[in-house]
């Protein structure tokens, strides 16, 4: 029962909100602002007072970087950021290279950014001091838990902490200008005339060790399937705020910890939160670390999902097994995938022992590599376009000066290296075994899919045969028009039979059953056809009520919010009532997932009646 072929029915919403630069960069900055908290501090044991000045001195080759991302977010607009870049300009193993250097690098960006966070919130609550690691633990643990029951995530909450942590940073750079005088002012002179006296070698090594203040500029390709288009624009614009409010803050307070603060007397690993508390009270203090911590452990909660992506990239180019993104039956998250996302973080905290500088040291090599990879990929790419004007000069630059942070930190940091490599070497001598002999031609990956795209592919499935997208159900209302929308999450013998009542009371023989496959926050399923679960529902409920004598229809929905899809669905189709059933979820799932029947009153048409069968 599928009908194919053009339509001028109603186009359907994305699954993403489109995103508008401010809100790209918002997210981005809730990635990349973090390092603002436990860079310096690495800085510091590396090259003393003069820390601010290699930060600023890698300024320039970050802002070149940054204007290469901004085109490979705009130019895969299905994500993957290394990973599709790399594929197109040196094939999909080299494409499986910088997916498993992203993988190392999430790894860690969830490890420290967790240890960061405790570390922080200890600053401020002595009696959690010596514990960071084993709370760092409990916290990935933590996310793991909720993010297997499913978060309701959403760009909104992203740009409301990284907005909330950069105004934070704004207003502690306020108060420390108001508070130094003429000594410190001296002091900061003193460490960028200092930096020049520091052998090349040295110099060179606090150059590569700088970038790990710029790190998460991988996370503006990984939001591109979300970005409002034209992509190029909304992504340069996002990008160049990202610029500014990195080099507005990042240089400035790394010199002011290192310079204002008496490093001998405070904890260098909580240094923006130490400098809140000299230079503007317990009140300032307070609302630094508050801010820190709360953007710290989002950023490992996005690693846990990032991963999420990476492994379905790998997995489709066949070097992951399909079987690690499977989704939990009742909670539709991939519960392997996060699993494994914070298992190998766990296991990184307990190597180093919550070690911040030997969790920075580790970090700098997937990020690095992942850098090197993005930025030569694309320069192969506009050579094989024929672009090699002064734009293509100014990309190989950027290339050279990111391989030299790389290569100077393989030498120079070994057990990094050693950590770093053995891991992706591992994973990719998997990738390549697990492929085999399946596929040696280069996979194609598609665009992101849309809740439209989604129905369309669940349409031509072999096992949605009998199941309509809302489109195809739109294009029978000639011969087909239900007045009532039947929706299930599950068998439910007792509301068919209220529907049953219904149908016969009102002499309707027409009747929409719905299932809606339900997003878990960010984590956007790779394969876009009903589930098991959802095909099983819908034929035994289509088959009661047609043994009855009743045309039913069964609809498919892919969506994030399900309250809002039903009653889209209701919009759409016309239909006066709704019957659902009373919600069999704890105040956990209501809590981290919302609750249905609210959203549903609240976004349903104001003529349809909602009939709650208990």
């Amino acid at each position: 029962m599928s009908s194919h072929g053009p339509s001028s029915g109603p186009s359907v919403p994305a699954q993403l909100r489109s995103l508008g630069p401010l809100l790209c960069w918002a997210i981005v900055y809730a990635d990349i602002g973090t390092s603002i908290y436990y860079v310096p501090g690495i800085l510091y044991r590396d090259v003393g007072t003069s820390a601010a000045t290699f930060v600023l001195a890698t300024s320039l080759a970050f802002v070149l970087l940054a204007e290469k991302y901004s085109e490979i977010a705009a130019r895969y607009p299905g994500g993957g950021g290394v990973v599709s870049v790399a594929d197109e300009a040196f094939g999909p193993r080299v494409g499986a290279l910088g997916g498993m250097l992203i993988l190392v690098d999430y790894f860690l960006t969830a490890a420290i950014s967790a240890v960061s966070g405790f570390t922080y919130l200890a600053s401020l609550l002595p009696v959690l001091h010596g514990f960071e690691p084993f709370l760092a633990a409990g916290g990935l643990l933590l996310l793991g838990v909720l993010n297997w029951v499913g978060i309701r995530e959403s760009a909104q909450v992203s740009a409301l902490i990284g907005t909330a942590a950069f105004v934070s940073l704004l207003l502690l750079i306020a108060a420390t200008v108001g508070h130094v005088d003429t000594e410190h002012w001296q002091r900061i002179a003193g460490s960028v005339s200092a930096a020049g006296s520091i052998p090349l070698s040295g110099a060179v090594v606090g150059y590569a060790a700088a970038w790990l203040a710029f790190s998460g500029l991988e996370s503006l390709a990984q939001i591109s399937p979300a970005m409002r288009p034209p992509r190029r624009r909304t992504g340069g614009i996002a990008m160049l705020l990202v610029v500014i409010a990195v080099l507005a803050t990042s240089p400035l307070l790394t010199a002011f910890a290192t310079n204002v603060l008496d490093a001998s007397s405070v904890n260098p690993d909580a240094f923006q939160g130490e400098l809140a508390g000299a230079v503007g009270g317990e009140g300032l203090k307070l609302l630094v670390v508050i801010t820190a911590s709360a953007l710290l452990l989002f950023a490992a909660n996005t690693a846990i999902v990032g991963s999420y992506h990476v492994f379905g990239a790998l997995a489709d180019g066949e070097f992951l097994p399909r079987a690690l993104l499977a989704r939990h039956r009742r909670f539709g998250t991939p519960w392997i995938a996060i699993v494994a996302s914070v298992v190998v973080p766990l296991g990184v905290i307990a190597a180093t022992r919550g070690d911040i500088g030997m969790l920075g040291d580790l970090y700098a090599f997937g990020l690095l590599g992942a850098f090197v990879l993005s930025s030569t990929a694309l320069d192969r790419v506009r050579i094989q376009e024929g672009r090699t004007g002064m734009l293509f000069a100014v990309g190989v630059a950027t290339s050279l000066l990111v391989i030299l942070a790389f290569v100077t930190n393989l030498f120079e940091k070994p057990h990094a290296t050693l950590f770093g490599g053995t891991l992706t070497l591992v994973m990719l001598a998997y990738g390549l075994v697990h492929r085999g002999e399946i596929s040696l031609g280069r996979k194609q990956r598609g665009p992101a899919v849309t809740t439209e795209e989604a129905e369309r592919i669940a349409a031509e499935a072999p096992a949605a045969a009998r199941i309509l997208t809302l489109k195809e159900a739109f294009e029978l209302k000639p011969t087909y028009a239900p007045h009532t929308l039947v929706c299930l999450r599950g068998p439910n013998q007792r509301l068919l039979e209220e529907v049953e009542t219904r149908l016969r009371g009102a002499k309707q023989t027409d009747v929409a059953v719905l299932f809606v496959e339900e997003v878990p926050g960010l984590f956007v399923p790779r394969e876009t056809v009903p589930s098991r679960e959802a095909v099983e529902v819908l034929e035994e409920a289509v088959t009661w009520l047609e043994d009855r004598g009743f045309t039913a229809v069964p609809i498919w929905r892919l969506a994030q919010d399900t309250g809002e899809a039903i009653a889209y669905v209701a919009k759409t189709l016309g239909c006066d009532a709704i019957v659902v059933g009373t919600s069999q979820r704890g105040a956990l799932w209501h809590i981290l997932r919302g609750n249905v029947l609210s959203r549903l009153i609240a976004t349903a048409p104001r003529e349809t009646r909602i009939l709650i069968v208990g």
